[in-house]
């Protein structure tokens, strides 16, 4: 995401199809009322110190790393992160040079 960083989703939308943009334009608002309340949960959790002492309440734990590893699976093994290796997987800097095709 290092051009986003750079030059802002706007930038990103104006160099998009414009297929994308217009799933954008017609997508945005149900995204964000959707996710309004979870984020808004988030941050009232976050403010409120409840994350912070879910965290040391967990990881005070004597098997913390153990439940961790178990939770991260669930998530790393979820259809969606799958997809997301699977993509990566085909980036062209991700496919083996010509030379080693040729051996």
């Amino acid at each position: 995401m290092p051009l986003v960083a750079e030059n802002g989703m706007d930038w990103m939308y104006a160099n998009c199809s414009t297929t994308a943009q217009r799933g954008a334009l017609d997508w945005w608002k149900k995204f964000r009322d959707a996710t309004k309340p979870v984020f808004e949960e988030l941050y009232e959790s976050v403010a409120t110190g409840k994350e912070s002492q879910r965290s040391i309440d967990s990881n005070s734990q004597p098997d913390y790393r153990e439940k961790l590893n178990a939770e991260l699976a669930e998530l790393r093994d979820s259809e969606l992160w799958q997809a997301g290796k699977t993509v990566r997987s085909l980036r062209p800097e991700n496919q083996p040079a010509e030379k080693e095709l040729e051996a």
